[in-house]
């Protein structure tokens, strides 16, 4: 009996076990993926529903969601006021908003990526849900396509911009009345929008706060007022930046031997006048810093006049006083050999015009043309002139241009001390080699301009949309001993001939410069010829 019981026992845990393996879940394999969206079944609003006064909207669908990033995807148009919160539920979303909806005005929600199926998380695609708080449903379109202005590239998540027309627009104080963001393809597509007179924008709206931001934020724009009483397509943007602030003196750094002065943009050009032309020293400005040397060991303060002028032309004049730090006490006077740059770098190839440039950080004092020299092909001496050395205003870059008469290489020799800065720091020895450019390793652009007239900046752009050469001209165009690549031919139409590109100003209405690009990329090969190129 007792046997029998221990079998029964030993049968009904193994049945146990059998059944508890039986009821594990496995995943099924094999088999098609589900790829179905999530379908809207119900909603209040309904779709077009007019005169809805509530203030919460529900949306139920045929599955569970996960609206996880639904606050960072949907688009509210025109923007609702105040805040919202978002409830999820098994498959029914709620958004229960805490002020009212604007009265007799045509609201659309695009929820965009935010509303997914909670297995496969299936994006809800073109989901949209359109109502009024009026008795009328609004039905105009305007749509476009917005690029970079210097890029030529369609730009994905720009801010496109609708203002109702108004005497005074700020845009860094005023939210637009209607918005939406560009796919991609740089596309946007406004929908349900009341009719009425309207100003266009688009900016990249880095800080979210759909207010446009003049320091860090590109913009694009019409300068016509859209009269909004059909549909409108093309209304094509493009982008730049276009920063029309005057510059401005974010900080100062005084040390004993130098006082800088940092601005909050690059600067275009410098002037600095003393006050008293005694107290005249050296001083070198680029990109953001204005620097002075305290050559003559000042310790007392130094008046100075500065306007500084960005590429807009917006300056800044003020009066500057300029102290230098006290020097530490018993500190070892070390002379160290000065800092330069070279332009073309090392082992660059170069053209027998030759174009050569030193760089240096600090200003210098003494230059020593006897120990100079430019060498071709190891052993020949090019004999330097007055007239091939150019010096920059703050002598902190040197320009030589010489012809040359190498047929393999080039050799810049300097010996030690050629240069002395005005701290007393003389420079090192320095052989530096470089290969003269062979033409049939090169290629060759050329073409004309339809129009003639105006005077006009091209620009071969590579790939990553850096410069590699430009000319200013109003009808031909000739580019020789291009390196084999793949080119983009940029044209600036320069109307006010100051030989750069101007931004406009988005304030006082002016468009930037035109910026237009040749219809196809120029595959240039080594010792080939691209010529007869018409730019319209």
């Amino acid at each position: 009996m007792i046997k029998s019981s221990i079998l029964k026992s030993v049968v009904l845990i193994t049945s146990c076990k059998l059944l508890i393996s039986c009821a594990q879940f496995v995943p099924p394999t094999g088999g098609k993926k589900d790829e179905t969206q999530p379908k809207l079944i119900n909603s209040i609003p309904k779709s077009e529903q007019k005169n809805f006064k509530e203030k919460t909207i529900s949306l139920e669908f045929d599955e569970l969601v996960d609206v996880t990033s639904l606050r960072q995807e949907l688009l509210i148009i025109p923007e609702a006021e105040g805040t919202f919160d978002i409830k999820s539920k098994s498959n029914t979303v709620i958004l229960k908003f805490d002020k009212a909806f604007k009265d007799s005005t045509t609201y659309t929600l695009n929820f965009r990526k935010g509303i997914k199926d909670l297995n496969e998380r299936n994006e809800s695609r073109n989901l949209k849900l359109v109502f009024s708080t009026g008795n009328f449903i609004d039905s105009l379109k305007i749509g476009g396509n917005v690029k970079g202005l210097l890029t030529n590239q369609p730009i994905l998540d720009a801010h496109v911009a609708l203002y109702k027309l108004q005497d005074s627009l700020e845009l860094k104080k005023t939210k637009p009345d209607y918005f939406i963001k560009t796919d991609s393809s740089g596309n946007y597509q406004f929908e349900n929008i009341k009719s009425g007179k309207y100003r266009i924008y688009a900016f990249m709206d880095k800080n979210s706060n759909l207010k446009y931001d003049t320091k860090t934020e590109a913009i694009g724009f019409r300068n016509d007022t859209i009269n909004l009483d059909k549909n409108f397509n093309g209304i094509n943007l493009l982008l730049a930046n276009a920063n029309n602030e005057k510059p401005k003196n974010q900080k100062v750094l005084p040390r004993a031997e130098d006082y800088t002065i940092l601005y909050d943009k690059n600067i275009k050009s410098f002037e600095v006048k003393f006050e008293n032309k005694n107290d005249s020293i050296p001083y070198y400005g680029e990109g953001k810093e204005l620097k002075f040397y305290n050559s003559t060991q000042r310790t007392d303060t130094l008046k100075v006049n500065v306007t500084v002028t960005d590429s807009s032309g917006n300056a800044l004049s003020y009066l500057q006083k300029i102290k230098f730090r006290e020097p530490e006490k018993k500190k070892k006077e070390k002379r160290e050999y000065l800092t330069l740059n070279v332009k073309p770098k090392v082992g660059e190839v170069i053209d027998k015009n030759l174009k050569y440039e030193i760089s240096f950080d600090t200003p210098i004092s003494t230059f020593d043309l006897t120990k100079f020299k430019i060498l071709s092909d190891t052993i020949r001496e090019e004999k330097l002139e007055t007239n091939n050395i150019t010096w920059n205003k703050s002598k902190t870059k040197l320009i030589i241009n010489k012809e040359i008469n190498s047929e393999r290489e080039v050799k810049i020799q300097m010996s030690r001390g050629v240069f002395i800065n005005i701290k007393g720091d003389s420079s090192d020895k320095q052989d530096l080699k470089y290969p003269i450019l062979k033409s049939e390793n090169y290629g060759l652009i050329e073409g004309n301009f339809d129009e003639k007239k105006i005077s006009k900046i091209i620009q071969i752009i590579n790939e990553k949309y850096e410069v590699v050469a430009e000319q200013i001209t109003k009808e031909k165009f000739l580019f020789q001993n291009i390196k084999p690549g793949i080119y983009l031919l940029r044209v600036v139409k320069d109307k006010n001939e100051n030989g750069y590109w101007d931004c406009g100003n988005v304030e006082k209405n002016i468009l930037p410069e035109e910026v237009t690009f040749y219809e196809e990329p120029i595959r240039l090969k080594a010792n080939f010829e691209v010529r007869g190129l018409i730019i319209k």
